[in-house]
């Protein structure tokens, strides 16, 4: 097992290892939330350990599978602090990032989330950061983007977790305040027919039909277009999972979603950051944005962490010398533009636009 050194001690040693988690889904589902997260946080760990001075602590990085369940947050964390000692945990679920936020105050560690950035999430506690875009700003766009086509009915089927709810009660929002008719269904973790939710929207007359959730609303645009039904389909940043445009046949073709890319962000810094991606691993991510935010928000870790040795006097602890050097954080220049951390321990700086698929993976602008 590889050790930290303590930071009790009153002489202040000198700090030689630094161990970080990450938890997120590797297998089953969602799986473009981890894969490509946990390998451009390879990268950037990677290339900091390569490059630093002899005084600088080295940083080594110990992924789990969380396979997208939040019950296995904890368990996964847990085992990350016994095997590994880690000071510092990444995690890209939502519900899991709640789950652990006990533990990490009891234990005095730092937690990052680099996918997601709500204010459920900034409502925690002071040890949790949100490295992301802005959950809520992100998927108001689908709700903007109704309103300008004149459409007047709406429908939404929501995923059952935290991060589908917010996303769905965003645009619900915006629909909402300036007329347009929606609802909300929540549908269940493994449903795989939607026909008869399907058909009463059509019986309603309803002109767009949004998809919040993951690989099995694909079976639902299909079945949706077998029925006839021609109205538009938009959808989240999940679209671009593989398993999504295999389910719906190609029906999700012609589908609206928030998306990024390095159109959208820095980008020199993003392609120079794909470029290494595809020469570590063989080939680019299917889904762009989450191993863009990852590497930034790995490396607005690193960035702080290096100083380590220089900047903590030996009155103070690793967790609160590391929360206050990531609360100045202030517009770090990463791939995905420039990247500040308020008081609430969310970020700004990472903007979505408006994305159509095109064509099994493929996706064009339609608007920022």
């Amino acid at each position: 097992m590889i050790c930290i050194t303590a930071f009790t001690s009153c002489d202040n040693p000198e700090v030689k290892e630094i161990n970080i988690g990450f938890i997120a889904p590797l297998t089953t589902l969602a799986t473009d939330l981890g894969v490509g997260p946990s390998q451009a946080m390879t990268i950037a760990v990677e290339r900091y350990n390569s490059n630093k001075s002899e005084s600088q602590p080295k940083i080594n990085l110990f992924v789990e599978d969380d396979k997208w369940e939040k019950d296995l947050a904890l368990p996964l964390y847990e085992k990350l602090r016994k095997e590994h000692n880690i000071d510092i945990v990444f995690i890209s679920n939502t519900d899991g990032t709640i789950a652990i936020q006990d533990r990490i105050m009891e234990d005095g560690v730092i937690a990052v989330n680099p996918l997601n950035n709500d204010k459920l999430l900034s409502s925690l506690n002071k040890n949790t950061f949100k490295i992301a875009k802005s959950t809520e700003e992100s998927n108001k766009i689908v709700g903007v983007r109704i309103i300008e086509l004149g459409l007047k009915k709406a429908i939404i089927l929501q995923f059952p977790n935290d991060f589908m709810s917010i996303a769905a009660n965003s645009v619900k929002e915006v629909l909402t305040e300036n007329g347009v008719e929606n609802k909300i269904i929540i549908i269940d973790k493994d449903q795989k027919d939607f026909t008869d939710i399907l058909r009463t929207a059509k019986e309603e007359g309803t002109e767009a039909y949004i998809f919040f959730g993951y690989k099995k609303l694909g079976l639902a645009m299909k079945q949706a277009r077998d029925m006839g039904i021609d109205a538009l389909f938009f959808g989240s940043t999940t679209l671009l999972d593989p398993d999504f445009y295999k389910n719906s046949e190609g029906a999700i073709i012609g589908t609206e979603c928030t998306f990024f890319t390095p159109l959208d962000g820095n980008y020199i810094l993003a392609n120079e950051f794909l470029q290494n991606y595809k020469k570590r691993f063989g080939e680019e991510p299917f889904s762009i944005w989450p191993p863009m935010q990852a590497y930034d928000a790995m490396n607005i870790v690193i960035n702080e962490v290096k100083s380590i040795n220089e900047d903590k006097t030996e009155n103070e602890s690793q967790v609160d010398w590391l929360r206050n050097r990531l609360f100045n954080v202030k517009y770090y220049q990463g791939v995905c533009g420039n990247i500040s951390i308020k008081e609430d321990g969310s970020s700004r700086g990472i903007y979505f636009s408006l994305y159509k698929v095109e064509s099994d993976g493929k996706l064009i602008k339609i608007k920022r």
